[in-house]
């Protein structure tokens, strides 16, 4: 049986999957790491589903209500639930509850935006490069609006690091950040010890000596901080400048969010090579996932952590009242047949879908005629012996070595009753689904049957309601671009690159 952990393959307590599922919410978990937003919903008691969105070096988040805000690729997304639009999704109808919806997005520049919130209608940022808090609007890059009184001058220098806000009742006040310096990247120098959480506006420092503080959070009127280096959730009591610890973490954290007594934070791995952090405790112990803390107990009740791809969670948010929400990214073609007014939203079809409706009712030539055949629990044996024309030799190579358990499904594409071309995929318990090989004779190729036959995937995947679909490609294979150009046409497919 093949071990070998799938891109991002994790691992969870029992209890994890039963308590997202018991409030009725899901987390939407950024990574500058590994470039994705991830989506984290339970399936049932038992059960945990992701659902991955490319966003280039995501960093910063914000919630509100049916709002989200990203911070990815020198821009900020912002996008809108449209819970009337996720039960008709085309790529899968009747399975999600909610779905964000890009509808603006802004050109920031290169600005490290770390913390986000949606304060009175406008989306406030912390700007690290610029040492500020910001608004994030269409009018400019950022409008400044504070910094800590220690910041000379407004420059993209990275000052002090500045990272994190804490609000109550819908008002600032508290920030964190790595050092009160005001040279370029003078935090550097003191990080492990360095830290400040200032009072806001007066920029008073009310606690210092902190391992690269992140997340300030008030909850119920109590001070909670992320004591990042040494993986603390701690208490803070502004008035005597003291803190006490409610929990170690066991791994960088960053990233923090709640929903009734539960906090949910984000922990990181800590390099183990790296002269700052090899020698701290939680070098040992650290990992990439997602950590449930009960509050009123003061201990942990449930983990997340990823085995593969990712090593870094930036930010972590809950989203309420919705047990299985779906997210678009701005890259994905679908998000652009989302139609939302004032009166309704629907989905519609392309400009170029309805050009080739067009063309296909002005033509008179006959068009080709393929049909399918789907052949299902097929061994490797029996592939290799009675399909082989249809298998690149690589493919061939590994059936024979079997290096992929059990049965497989295999889609044929026949022309006047001849196979002509094959797509391989292997279906989970778990409603997983694998594809592992597509070929298409040389003589019909150029002919947008590999099109044709991946519509035809994702419509036996929809039908048969699998949860989660990928396909993993190699860059040195011989066919790589394309595969690639083929399966970057899938909407519900994950494509993942191997170096």
């Amino acid at each position: 049986m093949n071990t070998t952990p799938k891109p991002f393959d994790c691992n969870y307590s029992p209890q994890f999957a039963e308590l997202l599922h018991k409030l009725g919410i899901s987390l939407a978990i950024s990574t500058y790491q590994a470039g994705k937003v991830i989506f984290l919903s339970s399936v049932n008691n038992d059960k945990l589903i992701q659902l991955t969105r490319t966003y280039k070096e995501a960093m910063g988040m914000a919630v509100s209500k049916n709002k989200l805000a990203i911070y990815a690729d020198n821009e900020v997304t912002l996008l809108r639930n449209r819970p009337e639009l996720a039960t008709s999704y085309p790529a899968k109808k009747g399975v999600y509850d909610g779905i964000y919806i890009p509808s603006a997005r802004y050109n920031t520049g290169y600005l490290s935006l770390h913390d986000m919130e949606f304060i009175e209608n406008k989306l406030v940022a912390v700007n690290t490069v610029f040492s500020c808090l910001s608004y994030i609007d269409d009018k400019y890059s950022f409008t400044p609006f504070w910094q800590p009184p220690f910041i000379s001058e407004l420059v993209a220098q990275d000052r002090c690091h500045l990272n994190g806000l804490a609000t109550e009742d819908n008002k600032i006040k508290y920030v964190t950040a790595l050092g009160n310096t005001n040279n370029t990247q003078g935090w550097r120098d003191k990080k492990m010890s360095g830290g400040i959480l200032m009072e806001y506006p007066t920029g008073k420092i009310i606690l210092d000596g902190l391992a690269m503080p992140h997340s300030p959070r008030i909850y119920n009127g109590e001070l909670y901080l992320l004591n990042s280096a040494k993986g603390e959730l701690i208490c803070v009591n502004p008035k005597t400048g003291t803190y006490e610890v409610v929990v170690q973490l066991g791994g960088f954290a960053r990233g923090m969010s709640r929903y009734g007594d539960y906090l949910f934070i984000g922990v990181s791995k800590l390099r183990h090579n790296s002269k700052v952090f090899r020698d701290l405790d939680i070098a040992k112990t650290s990992f990439a996932g997602i950590i449930a803390v009960y509050l009123p107990y003061k201990s942990i009740v449930g983990s997340f952590k990823y085995e593969m791809s990712v090593d870094e969670i930036y930010d972590v948010k809950v989203i309420e009242n919705s047990v299985r929400p779906s997210f678009l990214s701005p890259d994905m073609e679908i998000h652009k047949q989302a139609i939302t007014t004032p009166k309704g939203s629907f989905w519609n079809a392309t400009q170029k879908d309805n050009q080739q409706k067009t063309t296909d009712n002005n033509t008179t030539k006959e068009p080709v005629k393929y049909t399918f055949k789907l052949l299902k629990n097929i061994k490797s044996a029996d592939l290799i012996k009675n399909l082989s024309a249809l298998l690149y030799p690589e493919a061939i190579s590994i059936l024979k070595e079997n290096k992929i358990s059990g049965n497989l499904t295999a889609l044929l594409t026949l022309k006047e009753d001849k196979a002509i071309a094959m797509t391989i995929f292997k279906v989970t318990k778990e409603r997983n689904a694998q594809i592992h090989s597509v070929f298409v004779m040389q003589q019909f190729r150029q002919q947008t049957i590999a099109t044709n036959m991946l519509l035809q995937i994702e419509k036996i995947f929809t039908e048969n309601k699998i949860i989660y679909a990928e396909v993993t490609l190699d860059k040195k294979a011989n066919n790589y671009k394309v595969l690639e150009k083929l399966f970057a046409k899938a909407k519900t497919i994950n494509l993942i690159i191997n170096n």
